[in-house]
């Protein structure tokens, strides 16, 4: 896997070494990293790197694993393991020097890997709103409940917005239905799986970030939720996310929580896409009030 590492298997060899959480690999990978002087490998070595820095625990019986979507991060019960402390070496050094991407880039390798490391700690939209400047404060008496609001105002004003507006969770839960959002999302535990579940999103997103989610939906997307585009040979697509697979067929379950089963021999061509099923601009014609609200309700859930 090493050795296809700058091949024209690179793709497949870093997806095979995100999985061995092997010491030798992982030096491997830290010489292919300095060795290479291109941008996008030295990125995706360091993304590979990033997946490798925890490992799930060994199972001790103490901890169980449910049926419902989990946004941990790629591991349940994640621990650090021998050479952690070599790749946070590398990963610190990368965003210190800026050599590979801005903070944004690691902020994002930090949440959505849950590595904890307190120098990424920082979402980038909360960043914007703290180091604002005066001259863009809003007069949140005048709009706070004018429609159409979230859709004219700026991210960072929205923000700002959430912080300083008092939600109603019984208004919010209405906007939850009124706007869609349930028929992509469950909350209680008797619902069908569909989309990323909201029942425990309270408990893992603070308001600022639940607010990022929602205003900018391709940012940051749930572990397990990647959209996976397939063509089969019998000229058919389908799009969802792939909550099983064999070595005969795929399970792909779409926004409605429909499963369709595919036959691995009839697949054409797959592909994950970059963007989030979530469509943007689905809270734009709330206000500031009817948003701060919906954040509320779903802070609320825990």
């Amino acid at each position: 896997s090493l050795d296809a590492v700058g091949t024209k298997n690179t793709k497949l060899a870093l997806w095979t070494l995100r999985y061995m959480h092997n010491p030798n690999a992982v030096n491997g990978l830290i010489t292919a990293y300095e060795n290479t002087k291109e941008q996008q490998l030295k990125t995706e070595i360091l993304s590979t790197l990033a997946r490798l820095y925890k490992k799930e625990n060994d199972f001790d019986g103490m901890t169980w694993w449910g049926t419902r979507p989990d946004t941990h991060g790629p591991y349940y019960n994640a621990v650090t393991w021998e050479s952690s402390a070599t790749i946070k070496n590398l990963l610190m050094k990368a965003y210190e020097n800026k050599t590979v991407a801005d903070n944004a880039y690691f902020v994002a390798l930090n949440k959505t890997l849950q590595l904890d490391i307190d120098a990424f700690d920082q979402p980038e939209l909360q960043l914007a709103v703290e180091n604002a400047p005066e001259d863009s404060s809003i007069d949140l008496d005048a709009i706070t409940s004018k429609k159409g609001q979230v859709g004219k105002a700026s991210i960072e004003d929205v923000i700002r917005a959430v912080g300083d507006i008092k939600g109603d969770p019984t208004q919010g839960k209405a906007l939850f239905d009124q706007q869609g959002c349930i028929a992509c999302h469950s909350v209680s535990k008797g619902e069908n799986l569909k989309g990323p579940y909201m029942g425990q999103i309270g408990s893992i997103m603070n308001p600022v970030q639940i607010a990022e989610s929602i205003l900018k939906p391709n940012a940051s997307i749930s572990q397990g939720f990647a959209t996976v585009l397939i063509h089969t040979k019998d000229d058919k697509s389908f799009m969802g996310f792939v909550t099983a697979a064999s070595a005969d067929e795929i399970e792909l379950r779409d926004i409605t929580g429909k499963v369709t089963k595919i036959a691995t021999d009839n697949i054409a061509e797959r592909e994950e896409m970059s963007n989030s099923m979530m469509p943007p601009g689905l809270a734009n014609s709330l206000s500031f009030e009817e948003f701060s609200s919906l954040v509320t309700f779903l802070s609320q859930q825990k």
